[in-house]
């Protein structure tokens, strides 16, 4: 048995098997990698995008909210102020009560504002664990369509 031995005709057929395989790869199997590898690039830009809207929402809810907590800041300021003005009977029990609604303003606006940055986070988590189902369809090739399968990704992601 000779292993180095070259036969024309073994090699010739050998080349023409791999020039017919070659062409079959270059012609149906390479095009449709690169267009699953292109879909799934854009898929990703889509999300990085959706993600930067995300925090950009986040950022504008943070703002408002300091400008909530610093008009309810000023309006305790003027309501103190107010109460300065008038005589010494009535400015203590003035500024007793001008205390007391500024503390229950700026509780209102600590509570409004943690209420919504609260919304804005289980919105973000829902959102993550969509994402998560959609990219574990991609990368497993299993639709996690079920609501079992989407309560385990958000109970994951409120866990992280």
């Amino acid at each position: 048995m000779d292993l180095f031995k070259l036969e024309p005709g073994l090699a010739i057929w050998t080349w023409i098997t791999f020039g017919i395989l070659f062409f079959l790869l270059a012609k149906y199997v390479i095009p449709m990698i690169l267009k699953n590898l292109q879909d799934r690039e854009e898929y990703i830009s889509s999300s990085v995008d959706r993600t930067a809207q995300v925090e950009a929402r986040l950022k504008e809810i943070e703002g408002e909210r300091s400008e909530i907590l610093k008009k309810a800041e000023s309006e305790a300021d003027a309501l103190l102020l107010e109460t300065r003005k008038n005589g010494e009977e009535l400015k203590k029990s003035l500024a007793d009560q001008a205390r007391k609604e500024a503390a229950a303003i700026l509780e209102q606006a600590r509570e409004q504002a943690s209420r919504e940055r609260q919304a804005m986070l289980e919105q973000l988590q829902d959102d993550l664990a969509d994402f998560v189902c959609e990219a574990s369809e991609k990368v497993v090739g299993f639709a996690f369509t079920g609501d079992r399968e989407k309560e385990f990704t958000r109970d994951l992601v409120r866990e992280l």
